[in-house]
């Protein structure tokens, strides 16, 4: 019997090729599993990580807002902002004077300032565990259903509204809040706002800023300002007046007589030491105001707190009232919370540290 060995050759290499090639194709797909596996995973860690760094960031948030808010409840408040671990100060005599002479007077002392006050005008300070906030009482802000009539041409004169629309926009935003759909004169109702396409009036009171651009001609008075400046200028709080130390330069160009320049002289002025007095406030600037005008020194019981987180995430502003004397309650509300985008000035912003125990670092001695 004859073999050919000679014909079997070709075969045995082309076998010997096809599994070259198999093993070459096995490794180019293991080495690709290999790398998507090693993506996957980094990818993995990073989006760990990333939550991980969110959820401290929201825990940090939410230590702050407690601590802030108690501070707000248990310490006093004078002309300069809110009191630091119960420091007080008294005037020459008031010591004495302020002495209670009967169970039903009063021992608290008078609102001078202490000098290192948190501030609520806006000012940034550092919270807990990387966290930075600003606090603003309502009095500083202006309140579209509320200040004093006497401010309103201010406002909308920064605006750039003519003044032949203030009185069309003010019945626009009165007939979105109340409760019928009678016309007031250049106003708008639920007819008015279906042959726009528009939602339909709310027909209750505003709750947060953000709603004034619901109402129909606001929202294109007011498209010049985001939502940052928004709530940081416009409160919806039963507030009638300004108050001079807390207020941002925009909302002291609402009273009567004040331009920009002079607005920023009295933010400046009100640095070193608040305002304590109406009149000399007025016989400062100038005013064509009168000690009975609304113009407020002391913060109210209510105003907002913005927090954000120094490395990650956006801020968060929420409205807080103070309610001590809710019976069974709580000694704050919570009004609202807004979700706002990171504002790249926090980065250059420069935050106040707080010299009290309960803004220490974890590590701090005493803590």
């Amino acid at each position: 019997m004859n073999l050919n060995l000679s014909d079997s050759r070709p075969m045995h290499r082309a076998q010997q090729g096809f599994v070259l090639v198999a093993v070459l194709v096995a490794l180019v797909i293991l080495t690709l599993l290999a790398t998507a596996i090693s993506t996957t995973s980094e990818r993995a860690v990073q989006e760990a990580r990333q939550n991980s760094d969110a959820f401290e960031a929201e825990v940090a948030m939410a230590s702050t807002r407690d601590t802030v808010l108690f501070m707000l409840n248990t310490q006093r408040q004078t002309v300069g902002g809110l009191t630091i671990d119960k420091q007080v100060s008294w005037s020459a005599g008031e010591a004495t004077a302020i002495r209670p002479t009967s169970a039903e007077d009063s021992d608290l002392p008078p609102p001078l300032p202490i000098g290192n006050e948190i501030r609520l005008d806006g000012t940034t300070y550092k919270g807990l565990n990387g966290v930075s906030f600003a606090l603003r009482d309502d009095g500083g802000m202006f309140s579209p259903n509320w200040t004093f009539e006497l401010y309103r041409p201010g406002f909308f004169t920064q605006l750039g509204v003519p003044p032949e629309l203030w009185p069309e926009l003010e019945a626009k935003r009165l007939d979105y809040q109340d409760p019928d759909d009678l016309f007031r004169l250049g106003g708008a109702e639920a007819e008015d706002y279906r042959r726009k396409g528009l939602p339909p009036p709310s027909n209750r009171t505003l709750v947060t800023p953000l709603e004034l651009r619901h109402v129909m001609g606001w929202s294109e008075a007011l498209k010049d300002l985001d939502d940052a400046q928004l709530v940081s200028r416009l409160t919806m709080s039963r507030n009638l007046m300004v108050n001079i130390n807390s207020a941002p330069p925009e909302v002291l160009q609402t009273l009567p007589g004040v331009d920009k320049d002079m607005a920023q002289r009295m933010v400046a002025m009100r640095q070193p030491l608040p305002f304590m007095l109406h009149w000399q406030f007025l016989e400062t600037f100038k005013l064509p105001l009168d000690e009975l005008d609304p113009i407020g020194i002391l913060p109210i019981s209510s105003g907002t707190l913005q927090l954000w987180h120094n490395a990650v995430g956006p801020s968060r502003l929420l409205h807080w009232t103070l309610t001590p004397s809710d019976e069974g309650g709580r000694p704050w509300r919570l009004d609202y919370t807004l979700v706002l985008p990171r504002d790249p000035a926090f980065n250059q912003t420069s935050a106040r540290t707080i010299p009290s125990p309960l803004f220490a670092d974890p590590g701090t001695p005493g803590r």
